[in-house]
C-alpha cells in the first residue's frame, strides 16, 4: 500500500544502503592496505646487511630499508585515515537508520489507519446493502 511516507521511506533506505556500501569499500581498502604492509614487511625482514663489501653496497641496502619503512608508514597513515572515515560513516549510518526506522514506523501507522478506514467503509457499505435488501424484501 502506498502512503505519503512511502517515497520518504524509499529515500531513507537508499541513504542507509549507500552508507553501508561506503563502509564495505573502506573495509576492503583497509584489508588491501594491510596485505601490502605485510608484503613490504616480509621484504624488509628478508633484506640483510652485507657482512663484507664496500660502503656503497651497505648504503644501498640501508636506503632500500628506509624506503620500505617509509612506504609501510605511508600505508599505515592511509589506514588511520580510512578508519577515521569509517567511524564517521558508522555514526552517519546510526543516524540514517534511526531516521529510516522512524519513517518506516510512520508508514506502518498510516497503513494501519488506511486499513481501519477501509474496513469501516466496508462495514458501512455492508450495513447499507443489508438495509436495502431488507427494504426490498419487506416491500415485496
Amino acid at each position: 500500500m502506498k502512503t505519503k511516507f512511502s517515497t520518504v521511506v524509499k529515500v531513507k533506505k537508499q541513504e542507509v544502503d549507500k552508507i553501508e556500501k561506503d563502509i564495505q569499500k573502506i573495509n576492503f581498502s583497509i584489508l588491501e592496505l594491510n596485505k601490502k604492509i605485510e608484503e613490504l614487511q616480509n621484504i624488509l625482514f628478508s633484506l640483510t646487511l652485507p657482512q663484507n663489501g664496500n660502503f656503497s653496497l651497505f648504503s644501498q641496502v640501508k636506503t632500500q630499508q628506509n624506503m620500505l619503512r617509509n612506504e609501510i608508514e605511508k600505508f599505515k597513515n592511509q589506514i588511520l585515515f580510512l578508519e577515521n572515515r569509517k567511524n564517521e560513516l558508522m555514526n552517519e549510518l546510526k543516524k540514517a537508520n534511526i531516521e529510516y526506522e522512524k519513517m518506516k514506523y510512520l508508514e506502518t501507522q498510516e497503513i494501519k489507519k488506511m486499513l481501519k478506514k477501509a474496513k469501516l467503509k466496508e462495514s458501512r457499505d455492508m450495513d447499507e446493502i443489508a438495509i436495502l435488501l431488507r427494504k426490498n424484501s419487506e416491500s415485496e
